[in-house]
């Protein structure tokens, strides 16, 4: 599935992180959003410890250019099935407002894309004197466990403050009373909708952003019988929110799981981007909050399309084979291929 800023991964980048997960050698892989996708740079060898090797990304780091930073865990398996690599978003703040908008939209999609279960932590910074052996070491005594917001969240703020200021944003500082990263309130129709949904009458209802008069509003509601029919309900043009009430059998038991589905189309403007993105986590927390939803999943996609019975299944009940199998793996480097 691709993601909100509607970059995904190219060939060679994909190609270039088998080659690296297998490459004992190798302690980070950069990778950089070029003419619309995100494409792999230079991969950069160990030569020492992990936090020695902090001082080999200096020369790849600038005051401007933002970069995502793929770095080796030294326990990192040979078989890429366990979680040992660190991603670094660095977001500058000399960087352009429409490149940072990117980065910050499109690291969801690098993860998923990758694997998100070759990732063991996520590190965010705009300062370059972070990526040091001192600011991992700072990183990794904390865990990220005294940050406020997500790496996300923090870039995309970051965003917003960037817009607003060269005039670009033109949205409302009005808040929700559940996140300060919601900027538009919900309408009542929305919470009547949401505390609604129960499968009766309908399953899924699609909310947009209107603009003009600055909320989210209800853009549908609907009963339908397969999750291949979300296609036709959901905007292919414009960025969405969608909730949906995914009854299903799995393992012999019956699940009824709420899904949230944020699409945003390759097409769609980067200012709607933009805004959707900022929103989409305060939206969850309105619904979670208002209508007593427990959310089960989060989704990204393009659009409609991507959202399908087995992927669905995929998503809300992992396989863990290949993880168990990798922790039954003896201590002995792993360097058989």
């Amino acid at each position: 599935m691709s993601n909100q800023s509607g970059i995904k991964a190219s060939t060679a980048l994909l190609d270039a992180f088998r080659a690296f997960t297998i490459d004992d050698g190798a302690r980070s892989l950069l990778v950089k959003i070029e003419n619309e996708s995100l494409e792999p740079g230079e991969v950069i060898r160990a030569r020492s410890s992990y936090f020695d090797d902090v001082e080999l990304l200096a020369p790849h780091v600038s005051d401007q250019d933002p970069l995502y930073i793929l770095y080796r865990t030294d326990d990192y398996a040979a078989t890429g099935t366990t979680a040992g690599l660190t991603l670094i978003s660095y977001i500058p703040d000399g960087a352009p407002v429409r490149r940072k908008m990117l980065y910050a939209s499109t690291r969801n999609t690098l993860v998923r894309e990758l694997g998100g279960d070759k990732i063991a932590a996520s590190f965010f910074t705009t300062e370059k004197d972070e990526i040091t052996r001192e600011g991992f070491e700072k990183f990794a005594a904390h865990d990220r466990l005294a940050q406020p917001l997500t790496e996300e969240e923090r870039a995309l703020r970051s965003v917003r403050e960037d817009e607003a200021k060269e005039g670009l944003a033109g949205t409302s500082t009005r808040k929700s009373h559940v996140s300060s990263g919601l900027a538009f309130p919900i309408s009542d129709d929305v919470g009547r909708a949401l505390s609604g949904l129960n499968g009766q009458d309908y399953n899924m209802i699609v909310l947009e952003i209107d603009v003009a008069n600055e909320r989210i509003e209800l853009a549908k509601k609907a009963q339908i019988e397969e999750p291949t029919h979300l296609h036709g309900l959901i905007s292919t043009d414009q960025p969405r929110y969608t909730f949906f009430l995914f009854k299903h059998e799995f393992g012999q038991v019956e699940h009824e799981s709420f899904v949230f589905i944020y699409t945003c189309p390759a097409g769609s403007k980067i200012k709607e981007r933009m805004l959707y993105a900022s929103c989409r986590a305060a939206i969850v927390a309105e619904a979670e909050a208002i209508a007593g939803l427990k959310v089960h999943k989060r989704i990204e996609a393009g659009d409609g399309s991507e959202i399908t019975r087995e992927s669905l299944l995929a998503d809300l009940h992992p396989q863990q084979q290949e993880t168990k199998r990798a922790f039954a793996r003896p201590k002995a480097p792993g360097r058989k291929r």
